[in-house]
């Protein structure tokens, strides 16, 4: 399976009617969803109660047969009508066809015509198998290719309520109204036609509501001959044509084989504990009712997971865990479950039975999600349906392979007793879901890797992305991200909708650890000594279509800053003829892995979880990729991620982000007390500082004089220049961040760091600081102050074309025009013009 194939078509966000559209189909097909399987399990009961079977077999094992036989038998031309008729004319008539039937079994349960009902069931059944194909292959049609994910999600998530809820419900009401009229032939009948006026009168809506789906194209021009309907092969080959589909297509047959296989063993367990009389249809709907709850939850929770990106590495992450839950339910004892029929003391032991069960469910619907999303979005739009109904066939050609399993199974067992081989079959079948997890593993390693990874960064960061639509979805693309920690590839991975390929020095491609890792995310190899051949592998894996992850300055920053970009990042854009997508990551300074508090590693993380936001910037073309315009271009991506964080700024939103930003550099500590005279009024103009205070929890300590105070960080303007220069020399190290007009000259008083500031009407754009110490022998040293440079721009904001306007969440509505003579260079720090000698 190789998902990284681009999915087919590329369909565009949906618009407000097309969204109003979907979930109209959402509960269209929760109602047909919730008709269909009521009435069916309403049937199962009764046809136990009366005595009946079809061609001598239990009604409980000839009802998956007659419920997946219309699948096999109907599937190629289910697959036509789906695609030669616009899918929304196929859902109106599959309801209308549905409150016919329901119509139809309503008289024949009248009239105690239990034939004439099965007929109906397998008509239902029937009905199914048209629909099927309609409201799956609408789905991208109406959500289109970025939401389908979610889309499929949510749509698995309530068809598997309403399906819950039908059982349920009828399974209870069944045996209340059976049992109130006397347990006998009688009250089955009675107890059954109540529900089934229900029921046809909720089938009116859901003709309605298929009415409001905007109408979609029809695809196919073919007319209906006789060829068509036994097309079963052809549409099979069709789907196995194309490998990647033919193996997601074989784990969702795998999917529904396993489901029928455990419906199919609770209904065995109830029947033999109940003995198919009293109670029956209770424990069976107990059983359906963790099963359901489990597949629901687990659904939704898919949406959730998958609403970004289709990730098919839960595919066997979920079924390591199917195996583990089904191995411990085989190793329960279902006899605790009696105690469900008379909610009687020993409720810890049936709810240990029960969630197992649910948790089996769960984890069987995780695995199965990211399949049909996967499989949906690469259906080609002219064979949707003829597609699905293949996939369809197959799932149902499980399904009764599982019914052979089981019958067969039990065959094999017979001399045990019968609870002790169903458990027996139920450990086979564990067994088996581990032989094909294990084989999922081999197809999908760095996508088990890349999930098992991705969750642990996830607990540990909330990971938040901005504008990530910004990143095309398809084709090759340059992503050039600033550089702050040693876990920077995995907050990009966690955020990017698409797989990143990251550039690597081939170097570390010595250590067998590290290559096999490499190998596995297929990380793109340079070596630094032959720049030519760098370019042209870079440019080929871009020619390919793949993200490939560039860190434009070289070096991981020690300051906070953006470091001077290189230039081979221009080149690689250029020549490799693709996209550039400059990105932003904000707040990963300060995480353990970042060289705030001045080292790596060695400190302990301010707070579990950690919040990091990962701005995408607008593409810039290849032919305007320049070193300025990726500049400028990261600039407004750390404008985007800071503005992101506004609803949590709404007291001071401009002076929070102006303090916010003062913490994102290797500035003032964060969590150090920091002090300022007392006499100076520089500081009451700048606001950030006291938002900084409270955010980072650094007090402000005023002072009359420096010598008053060990604290060697100081903040102020003129007074304090004028202090430091007149008290001379100290012996205790000292800092002074100089926001005066005179900030630019040179202070030569020993002890004293002077780092030159900036701020421009009352907002901090520039700050300067002590160089960062070198944490490795041959690191490059980094500035963090020079003499006449008022230091880098903080991150933040975003500079304008001419490179004169800064704006951002700091600066409000109106941009800060910076002042004459001053401007920020390619290296991203702001210096005063040679030609200009005045003040800001």
């Amino acid at each position: 399976m190789n998902p990284a194939a681009g999915p087919e078509p590329e369909l565009p966000d949906p618009d407000g009617r097309q969204w109003t559209g979907f979930w109209c189909m959402i509960a269209q097909q929760t109602q047909n969803a919730f008709n269909d399987k009521a009435a069916q399990f309403l049937l199962v009961p009764l046809a136990g109660a009366v005595g009946a079977t079809l061609f001598h077999l239990r009604i409980e094992d000839a009802a998956g047969i007659m419920i997946a036989l219309p699948f096999v038998l109907f599937a190629p031309i289910a697959g036509w009508v789906s695609d030669r008729f616009s899918k929304r004319n196929v859902m109106i008539g599959a309801a209308i066809a549905q409150l016919a039937i329901l119509i139809g079994i309503l008289t024949a349960v009248t009239c105690r015509q239990m034939t004439w009902a099965l007929v109906g069931f397998f008509a239902l059944a029937v009905q199914s198998a048209f629909y099927g194909p309609a409201k799956v292959g609408i789905t991208k049609e109406l959500v289109g290719s970025r939401h389908i994910g979610f889309g499929a999600g949510v749509q698995q998530m309530t068809s598997m309520l309403a399906m819950l809820v039908g059982q349920i419900a009828m399974g209870f009401l069944f045996d209340h109204r059976y049992m109130a009229a006397g347990g006998n032939a009688d009250a089955a009948w009675n107890a059954a036609s109540g529900p089934l006026w229900v029921l046809m009168l909720g089938g009116i809506p859901a003709i309605a509501l298929a009415w409001i789906v905007p109408r979609t194209p029809a695809y196919g021009a073919e007319p209906l001959q006789w060829s068509t309907t036994v097309r079963h092969f052809i549409h099979l080959k069709d789907l196995w044509s194309d490998g990647p589909m033919r193996l997601a297509s074989l784990g969702i047959a795998f999917f529904w084989g396993f489901a029928a296989f455990l419906n199919l063993w609770a209904i065995k367990i109830a029947a033999e504990l109940t003995q198919s009389g009293e109670g029956f249809g209770t424990l069976q709907s107990w059983f359906m009712a963790a099963a359901g709850i489990g597949m629901a939850a687990g659904f939704g929770v898919a949406s959730w997971l998958l609403r970004r990106r289709i990730e098919l590495g839960w595919v066997p992450v979920a079924g390591v865990l199917m195996t583990l839950f089904a191995g411990l339910l085989a190793g329960l004892d279902p006899r605790q479950s009696l105690d469900l029929l008379t909610l009687g003391p020993s409720a810890a032991l049936h709810t240990t039975f029960l969630g197992v069960m649910t948790l089996l469910a769960f984890f069987a619907a995780l695995f199965l999600a990211p399949l049909n999303a996967w499989i949906q979005d690469r259906y080609p739009a002219a064979k949707r349906g003829e597609l699905q109904s293949a996939v369809n066939l197959q799932d149902c050609l499980a399904g009764i392979l599982a019914v052979v399993i089981i019958k067969f199974g039990g065959s094999l067992l017979k001399g045990m007793d019968p609870l002790a081989a169903l458990r027996t079959l139920l450990l086979f079948g564990a067994l088996g879901c581990g032989a094909i997890t294990l084989g999922i593993i081999r197809l999908l390693p760095a996508h088990f890797a890349r999930v098992i990874g991705l969750s642990i960064v996830r607990s540990i960061y909330r990971i938040r992305a901005v504008d990530d639509h910004h990143l095309p979805r398809e084709g090759g693309v340059l992503m050039l991200p600033n550089h702050v920690s040693w876990a920077d590839a995995f907050f990009l991975t966690a955020a990017s909708p698409r797989p990143v390929r990251f550039v690597m020095d081939a170097t570390y491609m010595q250590y067998a650890p590290v290559r096999w890792f490499c190998t596995l995310f297929h990380t793109v190899p340079i070596s630094l000594g032959k720049p030519r051949e760098a370019l042209k592998i870079a440019a080929t894996a871009l020619a390919n279509g793949d993200v490939v992850c560039l860190f434009p300055e070289g070096q991981l920053t020690r300051t906070g800053t953006l470091q001077a970009l290189q230039r081979g990042c221009e080149l690689i854009a250029r020549q490799g003829g693709a996209p550039v997508v400059p990105v932003w990551m904000d707040g990963a300074w300060g995480s353990i892995f970042s060289f705030e508090r001045n080292c790596f590693f060695r400190k302990l993380p301010r707070s579990i979880p950690y919040g990091i936001g990962i701005a995408f910037g607008a593409p810039i073309p290849p032919s305007e990729a320049r070193l300025e315009r990726i500049q400028r271009g990261l600039f407004d991506a750390s404008a985007a991620a800071h503005a992101s964080r506004l609803p949590g700024w709404r007291k001071h939103p401009a002076a929070q982000a102006n303090g916010y930003q003062l913490g994102q550099i290797n500035g003032l500590p964060r969590e150090t007390p920091f002090a300022r005279l007392a006499i100076d009024p520089t500081l009451d103009s700048l606001p950030a500082l006291a938002e900084f205070s409270h955010q980072f929890h650094a007090e402000i300590v005023p002072q009359n004089q420096p010598d008053e105070t060990p604290l060697p960080h100081w903040v102020g303007g003129e007074a304090l220049r004028t202090i430091i220069q007149a008290s001379g020399p100290t012996w205790a190290p000292r800092v002074f961040f100089d926001f005066g007009e005179n900030a630019h000259l040179p202070l030569d008083t020993e002890g004293w760091t002077h780092c030159p500031c900036l701020a421009i009407r009352g907002v901090i754009v520039a700050m300067s600081f002590p160089d960062p110490p070198v944490p490795y022998p041959g690191s490059k040293q980094q500035l963090g102050h020079a003499e006449g440079r008022y230091g880098p721009l903080l991150p933040g904001f975003s500079l304008s074309a001419d490179r004169r306007q800064l704006s951002g969440p700091a600066t409000g509505h109106h941009p800060l025009e910076l002042p004459t003579g001053i401007e920020v260079d390619l290296d991203g720090w702001l210096v005063r013009s040679p030609v200009a000698p005045s003040s800001p």
